[in-house]
């Protein structure tokens, strides 16, 4: 791994911290939960969210480096629920994945 291969996954991970307090320090109960996260490639992960009425859990896919304000209020306000941008999936941990790496 080159030095700035090794920089820009330390930057990566220096996110998390800060993502994940975002989720749980914004929840109101008629919004998404954070349940959890997996981290799916060099700059990917996949955030798993529970539907306020707890019947169904999310799959975000995000590109943690453009990971900020705009991405965890589009969350928040309702962009997991358009059923045209959801789709099947075979992960075990939710009903549906959401692409947002482009967000």
């Amino acid at each position: 791994m080159t030095a700035r291969s090794q920089d820009h996954h330390q930057g990566v991970f220096e996110r998390l911290p800060g993502i994940v307090r975002a989720l749980v320090a914004d929840h109101t109960p008629h919004l998404p939960a954070f349940k959890g996260l997996v981290i799916t490639g060099t700059d990917r992960m996949r955030l798993y969210l529970t539907a306020p009425d707890g019947n169904l859990t999310y799959g975000a896919d995000v590109i943690i480096s453009h990971t900020g304000p705009g991405l965890l209020a589009g969350i928040t306000s309702g962009y997991l629920d358009n059923e045209h941008d959801q789709k099947p999936t075979d992960d075990p941990l939710c009903d549906v994945v959401v692409d947002l790496t482009s967000y």
